[in-house]
């Protein structure tokens, strides 16, 4: 598989602000962005297969390790690269569920644009291997 000329990729954020920064930025960077407000519209928004999800953890519905169960149980998105976002430094539990759960990165917010994009283009060099 070769990198996608327009890259696909599903922010999901409750937080209306940081979706909507976060959406601008990589819009700027050529990214083809949609965006989820929940567990539940993120979990619909990953049959169009994006080529990476960006996921804050706490979505009002669901946690983002429950997403990303759900996720792994189709194929369709079993394989979708997750990059998973907090405010909050995660905990040794935390980075071994989303390791357990094939997540790609862990990020604390807040991050750098350049710090994002390479974990971006790392997730999907993941993604075509």
């Amino acid at each position: 598989m070769t990198t996608p000329t327009t890259i696909k990729l599903l922010v999901v954020d409750d937080n209306d602000a940081n979706r909507y920064a976060l959406s601008r930025l990589l819009t700027h960077r050529g990214i083809e962005v949609t965006e989820a407000d929940s567990g539940e519209k993120a979990l619909q928004m990953a049959e169009s297969q994006p080529h990476v999800m960006l996921m804050d953890i706490h979505l009002p519905d669901m946690t983002a390790y429950d997403v990303l169960a759900l996720l792994r149980r189709k194929a369709e998105t079993a394989s979708l690269p997750v990059i998973l976002m907090s405010a909050i430094e995660p905990t040794a539990n935390a980075r071994s569920m989303a390791q357990t759960l094939g997540v790609h990165s862990f990020l604390t917010l807040p991050v750098l644009l350049d710090d994002l994009w390479i974990v971006i283009q790392a997730a999907l060099q993941r993604r075509q291997s």
